[in-house]
């Protein structure tokens, strides 16, 4: 059995257990769409994070390699 809660139109009390239970379902799917939206973001985050990072030790190494044959030249 179920009992509404007084000033909140979406929400109910169940009187077996106590609990105010809500009951807005738009609501709801809002914040789990809001929720889904944040995860993406940040593991789109996450992920440039890494193509940066290995762009940079790839940057690094392809420098070395540079180096490496700017010092053999100039050694002939």
């Amino acid at each position: 059995m179920f009992a509404k809660v007084q000033d909140h139109d979406n929400l109910i009390r169940d009187m077996q257990s106590k609990a105010v239970l809500n009951t807005d379902k738009a609501g709801l799917q809002d914040y789990l769409q809001k929720r889904e939206q944040a995860k993406k973001e940040l593991s789109e985050k996450v992920e440039t994070k890494q193509r940066l990072a290995k762009i940079e030790e790839e940057m690094s190494e392809i420098k070395n390699l540079l180096r490496e044959i700017a010092a053999s030249r100039s050694c002939n």
